[in-house]
């Protein structure tokens, strides 16, 4: 070998060895890495065990064997679950804890930490699971509230009887997750868990799911969409065929959410219109009743029977745009279940209608100005439905304000002021009567109503009739416009 050859030959030698070192390199300390934080298992009444653990349970078993760095937080108090939680879940990174509002925020400000100290870096992956009871978005709130331990929840809109801790506090761990290249995937499985997908504006690198909509339970057990989720998420799957493999198996009448473009836009299309129908009567948990009595105006019916049309029509235009296999049999059978339960519920209302159980919720406003010397002051007004003018005492308001109105020595504005409050009370006397004369009945009229909507027979039975058929629609759609976007992190989260 000449001596050039063998210059050559020593300088590919050298580029080899650079290069198999790269890659040597690059495979042992820039490999990317999974993290995962579950947290749950509150607002349960006291016993052994909770609503939650079959699906724990499940999770526990798909995580053995996996790559996955698992920290818990989860119930206090039930024996049979923190047993599951130490069985089925033995490699934890840190001790599991109870699911207390401290440790909840403990554990985010910990997992802050971590990222900021390089110990969770751009590429790798963070899941946060939260399966727990979750509340009704209320006020100012960006998401929802979840239930932590501590007190058993009462009622499963606003959970109360438990300790409560906001979704909203993962908002700065999402926007630092994203700032540093991190992929995260952020799974609610509560009720009402819909209002989770606020966090997902400006974060292009999170993939949220939920159980449900932001007006909708959801559901616990192996068959509801948390136990099926739980089932798919196995080695090696992306978090939208785990999302999509549950959805299309799940039976309740919860509907399921994911941040995909492709989910994204079937949702705005479809469930604000969809959601009265998704509704039914139940003891324990009845969203029917209430949208009944407070969407039944002359006013308001006119307006729920234009979304009514529009849903058909979005119905259309989304078989139109993706065709399936089956010719749009899937949206034509929902059509007909929904206008089966449609005239279900119309006639319910007109019934209502005709007692006065809806008048309760019609509102007065009363008012009279406040006048000091001849100038109006401002108006002094307050509104009431007639429900609640019906538990008003005008006349004891009346003679108490005649007490305040003979004090000499209150300033002149005072006084105008009670003269213009004495007027609004006359008003509301006046007014009082004419509703207890022209509807002697409406005192019971509500409680009337509500035994209405339970005669409409089994319409939880309709509703998941209709949720069925949906979840075959949406997946028929969803898989048509499913995109070849690799980018989309809940094509690039794998379990």
């Amino acid at each position: 070998m000449n001596q050039i050859n063998l210059l050559c030959f020593n300088n590919w030698m050298k580029i080899k060895t650079l290069i198999l070192a790269s890659i040597l390199f690059s495979s042992t300390t820039l490999k990317a890495e999974s993290f995962m934080a579950i947290m749950g298992g509150g607002g349960e009444p006291q016993g052994n065990s909770t609503i939650f653990d079959s699906t724990m349970k499940t999770l526990g078993k798909n995580l053995k064997g996996t790559d996955w760095q698992y920290q818990i937080s989860f119930n206090g108090g039930h024996a049979d679950t923190e047993q599951l939680m130490s069985s089925e879940y033995p490699t934890p990174v840190a001790p599991v804890s109870n699911f207390t509002p401290e440790n909840y925020k403990k554990m985010i400000e910990e997992y802050k930490a971590r990222i900021l100290l390089g110990d969770i870096k751009s590429g790798d992956q963070l899941m946060i699971i939260m399966n727990t009871h979750g509340a009704a978005k209320v006020g100012n709130k960006k998401t929802h509230s979840v239930a932590a331990s501590g007190g058993a929840a009462t009622d499963l809109n606003n959970l109360s009887g438990t300790k409560l801790v906001s979704m909203d506090d993962l908002e700065e761990l999402v926007k630092l997750t994203n700032e540093k290249g991190i992929r995260l995937g952020l799974v609610d499985l509560s009720c009402h868990s819909g209002n989770t997908m606020a966090l997902k504006k400006d974060a292009p690198n999170t993939c949220i799911i939920t159980a449900t909509g932001p007006n909708h339970y959801g559901y616990a057990g192996d068959s509801a969409f948390s136990g099926q989720l739980m089932k798919n998420l196995k080695k090696g799957t992306t978090l939208e065929m785990a999302f999509l493999n549950a959805r299309a198996d799940t039976r309740d009448a919860a509907y399921p959410m994911i941040s995909t473009d492709e989910g994204e836009e079937i949702t705005a299309e479809v469930y604000a219109s969809i959601t009265p129908y998704l509704y039914y009567y139940d003891p324990k948990a009845d969203k029917l009743t209430d949208y009944m009595l407070k969407n039944s105006s002359d006013c308001i019916t006119c307006v729920r029977d234009q979304q009514f049309t529009a849903l058909f029509s979005q119905i259309d235009r989304l078989q139109a745009a993706a065709r399936g296999t089956k010719k749009g049999y899937n949206g034509e059978e929902l059509k007909k279940l929904l206008l089966d339960y449609k005239r279900q519920q119309d006639e319910i209302l007109r019934t209502a209608n005709s007692i006065g159980a809806l008048a309760v919720n019609k509102k007065e406003v009363f008012s009279a100005p406040i006048m000091l010397n001849g100038k109006k002051v401002r108006d002094w007004s307050v509104d009431f439905t007639w429900e609640q003018m019906l538990n008003l005492e005008p006349d004891k308001t009346l003679a108490n304000l005649a007490k305040y109105r003979a004090d000499k020595k209150r300033s002149a504005l005072e006084i105008a002021q009670d003269d213009a409050i004495f007027q609004v009370w006359t008003q509301i006397k006046k007014k009082q009567q004419e509703i207890i004369t022209n509807f002697p009945n409406l005192k019971t009229a509500k409680e009337d109503g509500k035994k209405l909507v339970q005669q409409i027979g089994n319409n939880r039975d309709t509703a998941e009739k209709i949720a069925l058929q949906e979840k075959k629609f949406y997946d028929e759609l969803y898989r048509q416009k499913q995109s070849m976007n690799v980018d989309d992190p809940c094509r690039k989260i794998v379990f």
